[in-house]
């Protein structure tokens, strides 16, 4: 990666009079060479058990075990471009068939490369078998359901894909694909214990997890003292809140799955995001910090929110982990990091509420803005504090005053430029990738360089592609107009031609609710496809039913701004 001081000639980021010259902290290079740039197929010694590590340099491994009559796999990568270099590299260590693949948790850059491994066909005759956990399918569902379009907003600011060329680096664990076509095949064998499994003549052993994914799972392989595990170990310390927005993870499942890894004493573990680490010592000392570090963070947070500790105090409280725990390429700040980790702990098990009444209902922002900018002196003398912060290396304070000042007069080009700098400043002080990418990303939005709708389609097409019919009017709940809706009550069946199932839609009370099978006191029946469905033929009743209900759903996905609001 080029380290230069100045945007070369041919950079696409704009102009900016503020900006400050682009740097990396050191260790952040460091960690590249000690994982990314070791992508590669690596053999546990002579052992049948190869990791594809980092594939074409993306996140997200293929484990692959050689058996008596085939091959076993644990994951498959991010894409079906991903898992093309996979099964490449598979076809250099064995010509065996694929019989069988774990998909270890529901996160897309697990099970996205399926379809370049093995053909659909012999997934559906049963020559391939899919294991996941029973709730694989549930938790992928809400993953990117009811909030899929803010998801796919924190996605592009968490993975920096519309970051200039000079400006884009590795994640701590690989490097984030731009874009990559889906390759999902659906898994058909559910587990639902941790019930051994002899598949090709290898006895595995999976076990529940449960940590960044509630569908996660490890194996454990005792014939080769092995150990498989997916997102509780990587390079860089896990990501126990993500700031891209998903569910409250639960820190004692980490540290559960990874004393179990202790308990087993493995003399290789594997896993989705690491090369083979091989050791009974090395693993256990590497493990145990691990998991003391997820330990250290979950109950220090505990000890201070139960002192009163708001979100904001436990970030300045828990910045840095304590020295004894740091051990590179493991448990450092390369992927989790504290200060987005650790308010999570108040706002999932506390409340998003401070306490402080003054909160309960507060202003809304440009209500508050432009009282304070009135009571500073005005937005001009708000933005020259801010610049002389700036100027002074405070780059938070300067771009806390121009968030003040751009509120206040949300047409301010000037707050818009010196806010967009002064982030960047902080993102290039970052050692954490994804913290630098949200910087990074939010300074290009505020520089207008950066269209927020691009993100909504690129997700919107990956969605879309997983969805059936049924899938796509459940979610027609979340897109209701209640205003349009006052005072209307509607019925209306579909039955999907494609897939025999059959839905009736009913909207009453300015809400939408869907049930199983067709009502008898439907207004009309249409039948649809699960690719044609707003525009779908009414084949019985009220022909005016269907395109009333269509009409009162909001189906547009609008790109929004997370840094000029």
């Amino acid at each position: 990666m080029t380290k230069p001081t100045n945007p070369p000639k041919n950079s696409t980021k704009p102009v900016n009079p503020y900006d400050v010259d682009r740097t990396w902290p050191a260790y952040f290079q460091e960690h590249r060479k000690l994982t990314v740039d070791q992508q590669g197929t690596y053999r546990c010694a002579d052992l049948p058990v190869w990791t594809v590590y980092c594939p074409g340099g993306h996140l997200g491994n293929a484990i692959v075990i050689e058996g008596d009559d085939g091959l076993i796999v644990y994951d498959t990568g991010t894409s079906l471009e991903a898992g093309r270099i996979i099964a490449a590299e598979i076809r250099k260590v064995s010509d065996k068939p694929i019989r069988a693949i774990f998909y270890s948790h529901h996160h897309a850059d697990h099970y996205n490369g399926t379809a370049a491994l093995v053909e659909p066909a012999d997934v559906a005759a049963g020559r391939v078998d899919i294991y996941a956990w029973e709730n694989f399918e549930s938790e992928r569902n809400t993953e990117f359901g009811e909030i899929a379009s803010r998801q796919a907003m924190g996605v592009a600011y968490f993975g920096g894909a519309f970051l200039s060329p000079d400006d884009q680096h590795h994640h701590g664990i690989g490097t984030m694909p731009a874009a990559g076509t889906p390759g999902f095949i659906p898994p058909t064998k559910l587990l639902s214990g941790n019930e051994p499994l002899t598949l090709c003549g290898v006895e595995l052993r999976p076990f529940y997890t449960g940590g960044e994914a509630l569908s996660e799972f490890g194996i454990h392989l005792p014939a080769y003292d092995m150990v498989l595990l997916a997102d509780e170990f990587f390079t860089g310390i896990p990501n126990l809140h993500t700031i891209r927005g998903a569910k409250p993870r639960v820190p004692d499942n980490y540290v559960t799955a990874l004393d179990r890894v202790r308990e087993l004493a493995p003399e290789w573990l594997l896993g989705s995001h690491i090369m083979p680490l091989h050791g009974k010592e090395r693993i256990a000392e590497a493990v145990t910090k691990y998991r003391d570090a997820t330990q250290y963070l979950w109950d220090q947070s505990i000890r201070l929110i139960n002192k009163g500790y708001t979100p904001v105090e436990l970030q300045h409280a828990l910045k840095d982990l304590p020295e004894e725990v740091i051990d590179p390429p493991y448990t450092v700040p390369m992927y989790g990091v504290p200060f987005t980790s650790v308010p999570e702990f108040f706002t999932g098990w506390v409340s998003w509420f401070s306490g402080d009444a003054t909160d309960m209902f507060p202003s809304p922002h440009d209500v508050k803005a432009r009282r304070f900018v009135e009571l500073m002196g005005g937005v001009e003398a708000v933005l020259d504090a801010a610049k002389a912060d700036h100027a002074k290396g405070e780059h938070q304070l300067a771009a806390e005053l121009a968030q003040l000042a751009l509120r206040a007069a949300p047409s301010h080009e000037d707050a818009r430029l010196l806010k967009a700098a002064a982030l960047r400043a902080i993102g290039y002080q970052q050692v954490n990738p994804i913290a630098r990418s949200w910087y990074l990303t939010g300074a290009l939005e505020l520089e207008r360089a950066f269209d927020p709708q691009l993100a909504l389609d690129a997700v919107g097409r990956i969605i879309a592609a997983h969805q059936s019919g049924p899938d796509v009017v459940a979610g027609w709940r979340y897109h209701l107009d209640a205003d349009k809706a006052a005072g209307k009550t509607l019925t209306v069946g579909v039955r999907f031609t494609d897939s025999g199932d059959a839905r009736t839609i009913r909207v009453r009370h300015r809400i939408l609710v869907v049930e199983d099978g067709l009502a008898d006191d439907r207004d009309g029946l249409v039948e649809a496809t699960s690719d044609v469905i707003a525009s779908a033929e009414t084949v019985e009743g009220d022909a005016s039913a269907w395109p009333a209900l269509v009409d009162l759903l909001d189906l547009s996905t609008t790109g929004f701004h997370m840094h000029m609001r």
